[in-house]
């Protein structure tokens, strides 16, 4: 029943259908179960004279005064003041003007929306009624699918399969954990009734989520444990590295690569996690691995997150190890991709680099001995297995640049033997932060164009890639317009991941060749992308942002001897965001900042587990706290301990959930 097509509920028709599918929701459980990315609360009215610039709230006012339609710059706006008994404000709606005639003078009316205070207090694009509409739900869309639509589809999709959705979890289980049913946990992590509602659902998600993947975990672990690997022999290796390289390696980098060293002369497979913030140099450790693997005549395969960074990686390690490395990724041409297959299978090929097209069945490796994931949140629990099985009890190094502190790594990956590099190169700089001020914006981008004409880059992000009619967003479509009209002597261009990869792949050539200025972006490029030219990053919309993805972006820059910037532009003028934004502005320890994320954010997606019929960005895991983390493994561990009917059934649901294979994993 849960995966039951779209385009057969009621109320989703083929267009809708087609405009899901672009999200990769082909289903009812894909769609029940891609939760919402936030929530507006509307559930209570605040007076006019406590609103807040930048947030969004529900008012109570009195309209007080006829609508006025006007136009500016090709787009009709629609005012109408209101007031209550503690202030007066404005109503404004941007290609609405049918609004009109719902404003009669004297009606009293909630309005909800976001708060600008810009010339004057007012809420832009309210939504308007006689009742307040409580905790609605915020998706992540595309173009042509409206939250309005999200929302009543949900709800069709809730009624349409409400009587097929079960409860996978034992009753002893919901009891012990003080857990709600899996149904009332959907319908409130959709529609909650209340803040409290939403807390007992996403919780209840939440530990199932992560009691199937500890459950993987644990099989997993035992399975390695019952495993013989390869002996490697490392002697000299280093050495030879080192004469290779152009610069120092640090202590701290010497002391991982020991560690891996040691693990990879042990006949049993290496399973290790290197943690290193950015720009410490987890990739030169990497590379040193596979220079182990070569020199014992074994093949190792480098898994990358995007086609930008496989291509980045490509043309370093071409440097080390010259024609014995390929690059496989989706869109080459067939001759291509057919030469590197073949240079995989009969072993000429001693390093593979690439991105998930090295997943494919038909890669097939003469004898993988190495295996390292770059980015390892972007990896799921399916896709490292996969590879796992495309050698022989190969060795195994997971890699991020994601710090997590220290707590909850031993709880994500108390299966992986843990290395951090807690040191950057000398010669490095910290990035200087700066929160930026919507009145100083235009003076910012004159600095950045200035600074172009002195042969220094920058990088522009932006939160999305097109305006939306719903959400108030910088876009990269309208910034690269605007700044084109605005500072036209700087060479700009724009990157995003709707493009194709030929054209970014010429774009991110011409960028780092000095030939862009300017590159107005998604977060496209918030993984790995090495430009140590570009010494400026500018974030649009910072406080959309969790602060280790900002750490992340910063990262971008400051890799050279040069002093870098790190400007953040947040979308109001003061309050709690710009608060917790003040963060980045007094530390550059990415450790230090995952705490502070962990605690106002919740860890998200840290272990890297995607969903089936999910792209990973919005799936099930959202937020998890240290405590229910905790809870799902003990649970895990205790039900795999005593085989039965519980456990067999655990083994089933996570492999649906996660679109594993591990029939040929036996419990313990």
């Amino acid at each position: 029943m849960l995966d039951f097509p779209l385009n057969k509920i009621k109320g989703i028709g083929p267009k809708r259908a087609e405009l899901f599918a672009k999200l990769r929701v082909f289903s009812a459980f894909d769609l029940l179960f891609r939760l919402p990315r936030d929530y507006m609360d509307y559930s209570k009215a605040t007076p006019v004279c406590q609103l807040v610039d930048g947030q969004n709230a529900a008012v109570q006012v009195r309209i007080c005064g006829a609508p006025r339609i006007f136009r500016m710059k090709g787009t009709t706006v629609l005012t109408v003041s209101a007031q209550d008994e503690t202030g007066k404000l404005s109503l404004k709606w941007f290609n609405q003007p049918y609004r009109s005639a719902q404003l009669n003078i004297g009606e009293i009316i909630f309005a909800c929306g976001r708060v600008v205070r810009k010339n004057g207090l007012a809420i832009m694009n309210p939504s308007i009624g006689l009742n307040l509409p409580g905790i609605l739900p915020v998706y992540a869309t595309v173009k042509g699918l409206n939250q309005n639509a999200w929302r009543s589809s949900m709800l069709s999709a809730m009624e349409y399969v409400w009587d097929g959705i079960g409860d996978p979890l034992p009753r002893s289980i919901l009891e012990r954990y003080g857990l709600v049913s899996l149904s009332l946990a959907i319908r409130h992590a959709h529609f909650p009734v209340s803040r409290e509602a939403l807390e007992l659902a996403r919780k209840r998600l939440d530990f199932e989520n992560a009691l199937l993947y500890f459950t993987l975990l644990e099989l997993q672990k035992a399975d390695r444990v019952r495993q013989n690997g390869f002996a490697f022999d490392t002697s000299g290796v280093l050495g030879k590295y080192r004469s290779k390289l152009m610069f120092s390696l640090t202590q701290s980098q010497l002391r991982v690569m020991e560690e891996i060293a040691s693990d990879m002369r042990k006949p049993s497979p290496m399973n290790r996690l290197l943690q290193g913030d950015v720009g410490s140099g987890k990739t030169a450790v990497a590379i040193f691995a596979l220079c182990v693997a070569a020199a014992n005549g074994k093949q190792g395969a480098f898994l990358v997150p995007t086609e930008i960074l496989a291509e980045q990686h490509y043309q370093t390690l071409q440097g080390i190890f010259g024609t014995s490395v390929v690059l496989l990724k989706g869109g080459m041409r067939k001759s291509q991709r057919d030469e590197a297959l073949m240079r995989i299978k009969d072993g000429t090929a001693l390093v593979t680099v690439g991105t998930h097209a090295l997943l494919s069945e038909e890669v097939r490796f003469h004898d993988l001995g190495l295996i390292i994931t770059d980015e390892q949140h972007r990896f799921g629990v399916r896709q490292r297995a996969a590879m796992l099985e495309k050698g022989a009890r190969p060795d195994m190094l997971v890699m991020s640049a994601t710090p997590i502190p220290r707590t909850l790594s031993l709880i994500l990956y108390g299966d992986l033997d843990l290395s951090v590099i807690d040191e950057l190169p000398p010669d490095r700089k910290p990035v200087k932060t700066s929160i930026i001020p919507q009145n100083k914006r235009a003076d910012m981008y004159r600095y950045l164009a200035k600074q172009a004409l002195e042969g220094i880059q920058s990088f522009i992000v932006c939160p999305v890639i097109e305006e939306s009619e719903t959400v108030d967003l910088p876009s990269v479509d309208t910034l690269f317009s605007q700044l084109k009209r605005e500072i036209p002597q700087t060479r700009l261009a724009k990157l995003h991941g709707g493009m194709k990869e030929s054209e970014k792949e010429r774009v991110m050539r011409a960028f780092r060749a000095g030939e862009i200025d300017a590159l107005v972006t998604t977060t496209v490029i918030e993984v790995g992308v090495h430009v140590p030219n570009a010494c400026i990053m500018v974030v649009e919309g910072a406080d959309r942002f969790g602060l280790s993805q900002l750490h992340q972006l910063r990262g971008r820059v400051g890799r050279s001897a040069r002093q870098a910037y790190c400007f953040l532009l947040s979308g109001t003028q003061n309050g709690p965001e710009n608060e917790r934004l003040k963060t980045m502005t007094q530390t550059s320890d990415g450790f230090e900042i995952a705490q502070k994320d962990l605690l106002l954010r919740g860890p998200g997606d840290f272990i890297g587990t995607r969903q089936h019929g999910d792209s990973g960005a919005n799936g099930i895991l959202q937020t998890l706290d240290v405590k229910t983390l905790e809870q799902a493994g003990n649970a895990a561990r205790e039900i795999l301990a005593n085989p039965g009917e519980e456990g067999e059934r655990l083994i089933e649901l996570a492999s649906e959930r996660f679109t594993l294979s591990i029939s040929d994993i036996a419990m313990n």
